[in-house]
């Protein structure tokens, strides 16, 4: 029995780490060796939730939501989007699994103590006038969500490692300014308990509590603020992970030589890719990759001296350095180039650049695509997509024209199959094209 392993994440427009951990957690996994295919999905950047299972051959996948609590995206989003029914869902002749969040599990405890623990330690202040704040997104779409926050701060009281400590909120009450009249200590110890350095921990938690991100320790009304790092930068996260996905009762064990970088990748689509790089012996393109037998590089570079980069540095190379929330977007760098040994190498390299593109690259084009129409997204949604459908037609088209027109990928979605087109298929908008046809409809 093949099986994959998928982590569910939030994702980001503006800053590259909130999904970059979890690509961290991803090759960190592969290395290991636990699984025939893993890989990531993401509500905000791809693959996304709608469409990761086709990008994976396995019968068996087991979902992980990377988030800190139980809450609308891990209820609702990811199961509207995905499919699922419950714990267990049968979908396409795949049996999938939905796992609890990282949050959930008792090893967060260890690492907010060891935060709070290490500030106390290294700043040498005094515990009895000392407040820790632990500092939760929340949504007012679903209390449920502050659930997993409450607990980790009942769980540091009983430690009795400082004074008080309360449970604060991005986007519920008790919001988190609310810390300076609520307590009095000389001291804050702000953890944010969130999985990533991305936009909320490096903006917008800050901007709360009025300190500058990087000012440690920062003075606010007359108070001390020691902010800590997020918890979900532990390396033992993948632990968590793998301990959630165990329990699943698939064995998860590893099963090859770690180090391996060329193990766990989704293989939808790769026949059709080895045999292509057989067929083309002087190389094809694909979007804007040129692909050769020994070669991989931008089509604007394949007779041009270049410097070459490790699998290990594509995906900073391509999507961090300015930061390209859309990996189809037609502006990908120029100037490198990744030596090729197997088409098993050249495939790796493509799925890092073009996450999840393969799958619909090797479709046929004859071949019956199902398409996602913005009548069925906006009926599906209940936050801020729905009713999408409803967009005046001039912001529809306009979008299209400022987002698909600069994508490698062409829009089916809208106007159906386009045998002629030759670029690849797209049959859902991503949320780059959501949110910016919303942006232009309001």
């Amino acid at each position: 029995m093949s099986v994959a392993l998928v982590l569910a994440g939030h994702g980001s427009h503006i800053s590259p780490n909130t999904a970059g951990i979890v690509w961290r957690y991803v090759d960190m996994l592969r290395a290991r060796g636990i699984a025939d295919e893993i890989t990531a999905c993401f509500w905000k950047e791809k693959p996304s939730f709608r469409q990761v299972f086709n990008t994976l051959s396995s019968e068996t996948v087991v979902v992980v939501p990377v988030f800190t609590a139980q809450g609308y995206f891990t209820q609702t989003v990811i199961p509207i989007e995905m499919g699922l029914s419950g714990k267990e869902t049968q979908i396409d002749g795949k049996r999938v699994l939905y796992t609890p969040t990282l949050g959930e599990h008792h090893y967060l405890e260890t690492i907010i103590y060891k935060r709070v623990h290490d500030v106390l330690q290294a700043e040498q202040i005094t515990p009895e006038d000392t407040t820790v704040a632990i500092i939760g997104h929340g949504t007012r779409r679903n209390r449920k969500s502050r659930d997993a926050t409450i607990h980790q701060a009942n769980q540091l009281r009983q430690h009795n490692l400082v004074s008080t400590v309360v449970d604060v909120y991005l986007d519920d009450d008790p919001d988190i300014p609310t810390i300076y009249q609520t307590t009095s200590t000389e001291n804050i110890i702000a953890v944010p308990f969130f999985l990533a350095e991305g936009s909320h921990v490096t903006i917008d938690v800050p901007k709360a509590l009025g300190i500058e991100y990087g000012d440690f320790p920062a003075s606010v009304q007359g108070r001390s603020v020691f902010y800590t790092p997020p918890v979900g930068t532990d390396d033992a996260i993948c632990d968590v992970i793998l301990e959630l996905a165990n329990d699943t009762s698939i064995d998860f064990s590893p099963s090859i030589s770690t180090g391996d970088a060329l193990f766990g990748f989704p293989q939808s689509g790769y026949t059709t890719f080895k045999n292509a790089l057989t067929q083309h012996v002087h190389g094809f393109e694909l979007g804007q990759l040129y692909i050769s037998p020994n070669r991989v590089s931008h089509i604007a570079d394949q007779d041009v001296e270049t410097r070459e980069v490790a699998l290990s540095e594509i995906r900073a190379q391509m999507r961090e350095n300015p930061f390209r929330p859309l990996p189809t977007s037609d502006d990908l760098p120029r100037g490198w180039h990744v030596s090729i040994q197997s088409s098993e190498m050249a495939f790796a390299v493509v799925e890092t650049i073009y996450p999840g593109l393969l799958a619909d690259w090797a479709l046929s084009p004859k071949t019956e695509v199902a398409l996602d129409s913005l009548e069925a997204i906006g009926k599906r949604q209940t936050g801020m997509f729905e009713n999408i459908h409803k967009l005046p037609q001039t912001a529809v088209l306009d979008t299209v024209a400022t987002v698909c027109q600069r994508c490698i990928c062409q829009p089916s979605w809208l106007n159906g199959h386009q045998a002629d087109n030759p670029k690849i298929r797209c049959s859902t908008p991503c949320n780059i094209w959501l949110a910016t046809a919303k942006a232009k409809g309001e």
